[in-house]
């Protein structure tokens, strides 16, 4: 019987879309990976109200900070020169600040997914790469943005260690990739326990919690079997 309700962030855009309707919207592959790993997913939309976000956290066992899945064109609300997270959609930005904060001091499992990997780092004290980071002299030709390449297509590979080569069973592999931005320097108290190979962080975990893990990459559109054991961890980990 299934027991752990997974929250799963979710994105807003003003109408760019669908014009005149405003959307709320996650990523349905992250839905689909609650649920082969044996958990309830549930959609957290975005609210203004923080007594809402709050309340809401007493009703899941687990959190995803989700991914974003439009065109920074369509998602950044206040133009162009907009860079850090919380300036290119405040809402948006407060709604995943208030989850994981709340998730954190109740020491629930987490999973933060690419802009939810840079968010969960944001708000726990690390820094941002704010500028695009191909424009590093490190960066030496490592692909960190896809574009319209397939998302389950892999582009790049990562050296794991730590909770994330526990859970894979693997030392290194390939992985998608959509960002521009990057983790700089991780919070305290947390471990890189992935990077590419131009040294971008691409995955850290939680020193001080049971499961806090952030991945830059979408583990839930790749084939590759193991990984779904991130999704199976933190099912498992909301239900004790």
């Amino acid at each position: 019987m299934r027991s752990t309700r997974v929250g799963i962030t979710t994105g807003w855009e003003q109408g760019n879309v669908v014009p005149g309707w405003s959307l709320i919207y996650t990523v349905k592959a992250c839905v689909e990976a609650v649920e082969k790993a044996g958990g309830i997913p549930l959609l957290l939309p975005v609210v203004k109200d923080p007594e809402i976000r709050r309340e809401t956290l007493n009703n899941i066992d687990a959190l995803i900070a989700a991914g974003e899945v439009l065109s920074v064109k369509r998602n950044v609300l206040n133009g162009d020169q907009a860079k850090d997270l919380e300036s290119q959609n405040p809402l948006r930005f407060a709604n995943e600040r208030d989850y994981l904060l709340g998730a954190l001091e109740r020491n629930m499992p987490i999973l933060g997914i690419c802009r939810g990997h840079q968010v969960l780092n944001v708000v726990c004290g690390g820094t941002m790469y704010l500028d695009d980071i191909h424009m590093r002299p490190e960066n030496s030709g490592v692909v960190h943005q896809q574009g319209s390449r397939p998302p389950a297509e892999t582009i790049h590979k990562v050296e794991m260690d730590g909770i994330l080569a526990r859970l894979t069973g693997k030392r290194e592999a390939m992985v998608n990739s959509f960002h521009r931005q990057a983790v700089m320097e991780p919070p305290p108290r947390f471990a890189v326990v992935a990077r590419a190979p131009d040294g971008i962080v691409e995955a850290m975990a939680s020193l001080e919690h049971d499961f806090v893990l952030g991945v830059q990459f979408h583990p839930e559109v790749l084939q590759e079997s193991f990984w779904l054991e991130l999704f199976r961890e933190l099912v498992n980990a909301g239900a004790r």
